[in-house]
């Protein structure tokens, strides 16, 4: 069985009228587990973090390995089936909350964007699939010998973090980029997902980041083809190889996405909710989002009660 990592942490500090967003260190002990990192089997952390059962984002990435029990976990609005042999991949910001059977068992993995790069400094998070928030697909049915694949480079972090030996951190952190190398090679043989056909996958990587930084500002689709060095109708040709989408339709999707999020999970009002987004104008935003949604945000947010 692995080591225990972490305590059980006092809750964050946090606005009543914001979703909670939860830190590592509110789980774990940094001083005995090292910042941005924490490791534990998922049903004594379950036990020991009881708060986590309602909606809440994180800052960091997950990743959760369900070896046994059943349930549902929701991410985002939409809601996954949870059984045996399958993975969830969580990326920061986004909103999830789970209903589990009491028998659940696996591991759970976080780590935050500071700690991966420490050993792999030039590389994105983003260029593993299920961390592509975009692709949004962040469940992995995994075979038997997948899952003996994962739970041993797991062992083997646990291991290091228990023996404390010389450079046992960034032995971790190698280990780490060997599991997401093997996860993604899980992920594209479950998907299909080549990358040889899709030759600006780079582009496509650093869109998202570009995204998530920049939808706030409603910067026109002329701004992301300027950061990535490619003409516009590049770009929205490789958001319509990869998704059938415009990058504009993307920028939308990201809109409406926060914007569910805040109406659903926050105490803010329509018009705070608004000029969070970046819309100042509140019957603009109303009228945006009834186009896209069919339902004004009084209606959105009446219909979840």
């Amino acid at each position: 069985m692995f080591c225990i990592f972490g305590m059980v942490p006092s809750l964050p500090q946090m606005s009543e009228n914001l979703l909670p967003i939860y830190q590592i260190q509110d789980f774990a002990e940094t001083a005995s587990q090292g910042p941005g990192f924490y490791l534990n089997r998922f049903e004594q952390h379950l036990q020991q973090h009881a708060f986590i059962q309602k909606p809440h984002k994180h800052d960091f990435y997950i990743i959760l390995l369900v070896t046994q029990g059943t349930g549902t976990h929701t991410i985002d609005f939409i809601t996954y089936p949870v059984n045996p042999q399958t993975i969830f991949f969580i990326s920061p910001g986004q909103v999830h909350a789970w209903e589990l059977s009491t028998d659940t068992a696996g591991h759970i993995l976080f780590f935050n964007t500071e700690f991966y790069r420490l050993a792999s400094p030039q590389q994105k998070i983003y260029r593993f699939p299920f961390f592509n928030t975009l692709l949004r697909n962040p469940l992995l049915p995994v075979s038997p010998a997948q899952a003996i694949n994962i739970t041993g480079l797991l062992k083997h972090i646990s291991q290091e973090h228990a023996g404390h030996n010389r450079q046992w951190e960034e032995v971790i952190r190698y280990y780490l980029n060997i599991l997401l190398i093997q996860l993604g090679r899980f992920f594209e043989d479950h998907y299909g997902h080549d990358r040889s056909a899709m030759p600006h996958y780079p582009a496509w990587e650093y869109l998202e980041e570009l995204l998530e930084q920049h939808y706030k500002q409603h910067e026109p689709v002329s701004f992301y083809a300027a950061k990535l060095h490619i003409s516009v109708r590049q770009l929205n040709g490789i958001a319509k190889n990869t998704l059938n989408k415009t990058v504009l339709e993307l920028l939308q999707d990201r809109i409406l996405l926060e914007a569910r999020r805040l109406l659903t999970h926050s105490g803010l009002t329509i018009t705070q909710v608004a000029a969070e987004l970046g819309y100042f104008d509140n019957s603009y935003f109303a009228r945006f989002f009834k186009k896209h949604t069919g339902q004004t945000p009084e209606q959105f947010r009446q219909s979840i009660l």
